[in-house]
């Protein structure tokens, strides 16, 4: 009778439902490069909701300029990626100037199978970084990089 409860209690152990947990978490820092040397940071909040954090560096070269600048804030994923909005600061709807005449500045991330990220730099964020680099490059997850 002992093995019987005992064996009813291992099946019963097995058997219960298994829970599924986030299969697609998104966190961590990637690294690349494109319009500048890029790294992004993800930190995953609830849900669908991400810390992130954008930077952009164009080191110095040979007398010539070099440019940096980063955004930051939360962004909602998907399971392709999504699209990350900082209102501007300098906004003014009367203005000719890309610098102020864009509300948001606006990055898409998509997600590869591969493990890589797309950023694309839509509009608006000159502000935030300058004329000589920006927020557009391939980036893979520092765990892959080589």
């Amino acid at each position: 009778m002992f093995r019987t409860a005992l064996l009813a209690a291992a099946l019963l152990g097995t058997s219960m439902p298994i829970f599924a947990q986030d299969a697609t978490d998104y966190s961590g820092t990637y690294l690349g490069s494109g319009e500048g040397d890029l790294t992004l940071e993800l930190n995953h909040i609830e849900d669908d909701a991400y810390g992130i954090s954008i930077e952009t560096v164009v080191p110095m070269e040979n007398d010539m300029p070099g440019c940096a600048g980063g955004i930051e804030g939360e962004v909602l994923l998907s399971e392709g990626g999504g699209n990350f909005f900082v209102e501007n600061e300098m906004y003014d709807p009367e203005s000719d100037s890309p610098m102020f005449s864009e509300r948001y500045c606006e990055v898409g991330l998509t997600f590869n199978e591969d493990g890589t990220v797309v950023m694309e730099e839509r509009d608006g964020c000159l502000e935030y970084h300058g004329a000589s680099c920006g927020f557009s490059g391939n980036l893979v997850h520092e765990s892959a990089a080589g």
